[in-house]
């Protein structure tokens, strides 16, 4: 019955990335064990090959499966420890080593007895303790969401690091992981005191691991210490996708008023007008979800359905639940719900632009202009855009993966050559800080209107199909 629980002295197996494969083997040592490897859909020879010794090499191109081959190499020694030193020296992109990783089906099993790992003995950041007096079951979204985080002075990052393993160790012992978690840093991780003993790690990627527009920023949630929730935002031009897990033993209780905090926090540190959440998230799916009503949590909080006519449909199952305290929506009509995504608008008026659809923008571009031949198609885009800027692109590192990025879409825009110089200089500062901050990077171009508007007319042509 205690299995897969993480609790003291128990076993979890799961396959991880390579990222956290290498930060259970830094920051765990001797919990983690590789205990088998599929070869699925790719064979362990195969893939590390190139990274051996040569006579290691010709003995992997024998035909040993991949389990004997982490025997025959790591006699003795720590199994894991070994396989992501062979990964990582690869000579490829990280993104690109985590695929093939995931590739080979390295299957982990922690040990976890009495350590700090187990969600028995995890603590995360915590301050003062708080003790609940009355449960706060009514929110009040808007007054919460303008309600100024606390300022305080970023936390030194030895704590930023602690807070990061507590967030990592939540999930790993459930045999989760998430790539906001795997590809943060210290240095990349904030942490805000929300009140009531509830505090917020967040976690953005670094930027040479963020995406090409928006940024998965994951984030993990404790009270006194103890997690209680993880998720991720995608936060961009003033829209943010949002996901929230709380765990089992906290929910009901406070935690609508505790998903309305991580709302307050992605609001106001990326200047969020518009939170979205996916239909995975009630129920399409995820049959937890709809036998939980979890769209009736999201509507609790003013979330609403996107599709005019499933949020007619949720208005008429609202109705009746107004009105008979007994009714429950069927199965089948929390499924409807579904086919559309939940919004939750703060600003009338307002529709940020969506970074799927300008990524669909980007790529047709280079498809059309390059025909087929997407670097000269890049170069045009690079090109023009520093022609129009007024300045060069760097010439490597992710700086230049900004330009790489944007460029594509700001050659789309023919006023931009004649924006005032300033306005020019202030993208030149935007790219450059997508490249360092990604904290920075997002609240920057949420605060500026022009720019925002302007990719939300090149999104609005994608979903137009124009």
């Amino acid at each position: 019955a205690l299995r897969e629980t993480g609790i003291a002295w128990t076993r979890v197996e799961a396959r991880f990335g390579l990222a956290f494969a290498r930060w259970l083997v830094a920051r765990h040592p001797g919990r983690a064990a590789l205990v088998g490897i599929d070869d699925e859909p790719m064979a362990l020879a195969e893939t590390i090959a190139a990274a051996l010794p040569p006579a290691q090499a010709d003995i992997a191109s024998g035909g040993a499966d991949g389990i004997e081959l982490a025997d025959a190499f790591a006699p003795g020694g720590d199994r894991l420890a070994w396989l992501v030193r062979a990964f990582d020296a690869l000579d490829a992109p990280a993104a690109h080593r985590d695929h093939l990783f995931e590739a080979v089906g390295a299957l982990t099993r922690l040990d976890l007895a009495d350590s700090p790992l187990s969600r028995t003995f995890l603590r995360g950041p915590a301050g003062r303790p708080y003790c609940v007096a009355r449960l706060k079951r009514d929110v009040d979204i808007a007054a919460t969401l303008e309600t100024p985080l606390p300022k305080v002075r970023a936390a030194p990052l030895s704590r930023r690091a602690a807070a990061l393993d507590a967030s990592r160790g939540a999930i790993a012992v459930l045999g989760r992981e998430t790539d906001a978690m795997a590809t943060t840093s210290a240095r990349d991780t904030e942490l805000h005191a929300l009140g009531r003993g509830l505090v917020i790690a967040l976690h953005a990627p670094s930027p040479d691991r963020a995406g090409a527009f928006d940024a998965h920023v994951g984030f993990g949630l404790f009270r006194n210490g103890v997690p209680v929730a993880y998720g991720g935002g995608w936060p961009f031009a003033g829209g943010c996708r949002i996901g929230v897990n709380v765990f089992p033993a906290f929910r009901g209780g406070e935690s609508a008023w505790m998903f309305a905090q991580v709302l307050r926090t992605y609001r106001q540190r990326f200047r969020v007008v518009r939170f979205l959440v996916e239909p995975y998230q009630y129920g399409a799916g995820n049959r937890e979800g709809l036998e939980s009503g979890a769209f009736w949590f999201y509507w609790r909080l003013g979330f609403r359905p996107v599709a005019p006519r499933v949020r007619a449909l949720a208005e008429a199952e609202a109705a009746k639940l107004a009105a008979d305290r007994d009714y429950r929506a069927p199965l089948a009509t929390l499924r409807r719900f579904t086919t559309s995504d939940l919004a939750l608008d703060l600003a009338s008026g307002v529709s940020p632009p969506d970074a799927a659809d300008l990524a669909e923008v980007a790529s047709a571009w280079l498809a059309s202009r390059g025909r087929g031949d997407f670097a000269r198609a890049e170069r045009i885009a690079l090109a023009t855009a520093e022609r129009w800027l007024g300045c060069r692109a760097p010439a490597s590192g992710p700086g230049r993966d900004a330009w790489r990025a944007f460029a594509p879409l700001l050659v789309q825009l023919p006023s931009l050559a004649r924006w005032p110089a300033r306005e020019r200089a202030r993208i030149v500062f935007l790219l450059r800080e997508k490249g360092r901050d990604t904290f920075a990077f997002q609240r920057a171009l949420a605060e500026w209107p022009r720019l925002c508007e302007a990719l939300a007319g090149l999104a609005a042509r994608r979903s137009e199909g124009v």
